[in-house]
C-alpha cells in the first residue's frame, strides 16, 4: 500500500514527538544542543483570490524544520523548512491551471532563512522570514479520440513565508509551540493560482536531539 506525503508526514512526526518527549528532560548543553528541530501540524486557509476563496477548502499542514541557533537568549537563528499542504477545491474558474472540477491540491514548500527570538516571561517569541520553493500538484485531465487520461502535473512557484510564534519551554530544550504564519507564492506562466496565498495556525513542539 502507498501513502501518502502527508499521511507519511503524519506518522514521522507523531514518530519524532513520542521519542522527543522521552528524551526531552535529559539533553546536553553539547555542540548538538544548538541544533533544533521543530515539528508541528496545523490548518492552512487559502486566501488572495475572491474566486478561490469559495471554492478552496481550508486544509492541513504538516512542518517539520531544522534550526541552528548560534547562541541562546536573545538572539538571531537560522531553519529550514519543509511544509507540506493539502486542500480539496471545487468548482475551478476560467485560465485555472487544471481543468479538473472537484479535486485535491498537493504542496510542497522548501524555506530557508533567518529569524529572531526574544524571551518574555515564561514564553519565548519569535519572527521568521524564509523565501523558498513552493511545488504544487494537482490531476489534469486530458481527452484523447476514444480515451481520457488523468495526469498528475506539478508546478514550481517562488515562495515566501514569514511566521510570528510562541514557546513555553517544558525542559530547557523541549518546548510546545503555536506559530501563526502567511505563506505567499508568485505567479508563473499566464494562469492564475489556486493558493496565491494562506494564512496559517499550528501546534507542535521543538527540541534537540541529544
Amino acid at each position: 500500500m502507498k501513502l501518502s506525503p502527508l499521511l507519511t508526514g503524519c506518522i514521522l512526526l507523531l514518530l519524532i514527538t513520542f521519542g522527543c518527549s522521552k528524551i526531552g528532560y535529559g539533553q546536553s548543553n553539547g555542540i548538538m544542543s544548538k541544533f533544533y528541530f521543530p515539528g508541528e501540524i496545523g490548518l492552512s486557509q487559502p486566501l488572495g483570490n475572491v474566486k478561490t476563496d469559495l471554492d478552496m477548502q481550508a486544509g492541513i499542514m504538516i512542518t517539520t524544520a531544522l534550526e541552528f541557533r548560534p547562541v541562546e537568549g536573545n538572539a538571531l537563528f537560522y531553519r529550514f523548512n519543509y511544509d507540506a499542504i493539502t486542500n480539496h477545491y471545487k468548482e475551478v474558474y476560467s485560465n485555472s491551471p487544471t481543468n479538473v472540477n472537484t479535486g485535491k491540491l498537493s504542496s510542497s514548500i522548501f524555506s530557508l532563512g533567518v529569524g529572531y527570538r526574544h524571551k518574555a516571561g515564561a514564553l519565548k517569541l519569535f519572527g521568521l522570514f524564509q523565501p523558498g520553493l513552493g511545488i504544487n500538484s494537482y490531476d489534469r485531465v486530458h481527452f484523447n479520440t476514444g480515451t481520457i487520461t488523468v495526469d498528475q502535473v506539478s508546478r514550481h512557484h517562488l515562495s515566501f513565508k514569514l511566521s510570528a510564534g510562541a514557546e513555553y519551554y517544558l525542559a530547557e530544550h523541549f518546548a510546545l509551540v503555536f506559530e501563526p504564519s502567511y505563506f505567499y507564492l508568485s505567479p508563473r506562466g499566464n494562469y492564475h493560482l489556486l493558493n496565491p496565498q494562506s494564512l496559517n495556525f499550528s501546534v507542535g513542539f521543538t527540541t534537540v536531539l541529544f
